[in-house]
């Protein structure tokens, strides 16, 4: 079923615009916005995602899955960034973006440890850039959006500033 708004541009603005752009400015159908992967995903997108789990209160889980996605760390963030169901593991998130500098962090980007755990960044939680506010799936607690160490507490891997590629920060 077609959304009623791309039906009335279709009709009024065909023969006004040059080939192939009306598919442009159309909006998703009501499969295409059901199915959240399928939409460019920004910064704060990503952060709005991730805030769902925090607000149902999702536990921490390595073999159950929430709304299709696995309920540990890489799930939630591969959930968070509108990735593939069930999702990545921290090893394999390395494929879909890259690792930056501290300076290059914004919003919905992650600090990862590709064989421990991975954290989305939210925002810097003070001025000296030493905490940050995080979402991520904690064993202890389930999801969470809290304050962290940059870059994340010692002693549970080297963890370094990663972005996933064609993410913007808004």
């Amino acid at each position: 079923m077609s959304h009623p708004l791309r039906a009335d541009l279709s009709r009024r603005s065909a023969l006004l615009l040059p080939a192939g752009a009306l598919a442009a400015l159309t909006l998703p159908t009501a499969a295409e916005a059901d199915d959240e992967r399928a939409l460019a995903i920004t910064g704060l997108m990503a952060c709005t995602r991730a805030q769902r789990w925090v607000d149902a209160d999702v536990p921490y889980s390595q073999s159950a899955y929430y709304n299709g996605y696995r309920t540990d760390c890489s799930g939630y963030l591969s959930f968070a960034w509108g990735l593939a169901r069930p999702g990545l593991s921290t090893y394999s998130l390395r494929r879909v973006g890259d690792f930056i500098t501290k300076p290059q962090l914004r919003r919905g980007d992650a600090l990862l440890s590709p064989t421990t755990h991975v954290v989305m960044f939210d925002k810097w939680a003070d001025a000296g850039r030493t905490s940050y506010w995080g979402y991520e799936e904690s064993s202890s607690q389930g999801a969470v959006h809290r304050v962290i160490p940059y870059p994340y507490w010692p002693g549970y891997g080297d963890f370094k500033p990663f972005h996933k590629r064609g993410m913007t920060p808004a």
